[in-house]
């Protein structure tokens, strides 16, 4: 998986916001912290942080099949809800 593709004006943004110095890694608990704000942008930069940190610098690399994956991707409840679906059970 390539490197993703981060706007020159967006980085180190959430470093900034957090108060975590360039170059040190922002902890967990600042990052689950900021995912509980009541700003839109900065959940959204926590979870981008969290999903896309890559291994080294201390994010899990991938995006993980969470609650957004769920709600939008489940089984169909009844027959007449898969016929709704058009079959597809999406």
């Amino acid at each position: 998986m390539a490197a993703p593709m981060i706007k020159p004006s967006r980085r180190g943004l959430l470093h900034k916001k957090l108060g975590v110095p360039q170059g040190e890694k922002i902890p967990e608990g600042k990052i689950q912290k900021a995912k509980q704000s009541s700003s839109p942008a900065l959940r959204k930069e926590a979870t981008f942080a969290e999903n896309f940190g890559g291994k080294s610098k201390g994010g899990r690399g991938t995006v993980p099949r969470g609650e957004h994956y769920q709600a939008n991707h489940r089984e169909p409840r009844s027959a007449d809800e898969f016929h709704q679906l058009g079959n597809s059970g999406k």
